[in-house]
């Protein structure tokens, strides 16, 4: 599972908002949608991954980590 809790506390520690992401990162396109995307760690494009990268000046591991899957119950031998 990918999540981006780094992403979050990298904005935290920064203190920046999302409002500063949609409103001042205009050129790199962070929409509402992708921004809550991020916060619920659902998938978003690798160009999104690159802008956040890029506005933050970090890498890729300061803005995602991966984490083992949980297994379903119900796949449970």
């Amino acid at each position: 599972m990918v999540s981006f809790r780094p992403f979050r506390e990298l904005m935290k520690k920064r203190g920046i908002t999302t409002y500063y992401l949609r409103n001042k990162c205009q050129q790199y396109n962070l929409g509402n949608k992708t921004l809550e995307r991020l916060m619920h760690d659902e998938s978003v494009s690798t160009n999104t991954i690159d802008a956040l990268c890029q506005i933050f000046g970090c890498e890729v591991t300061e803005i995602m980590e991966i984490l083992p899957d949980t297994p379903n119950d119900e796949t449970a031998d």
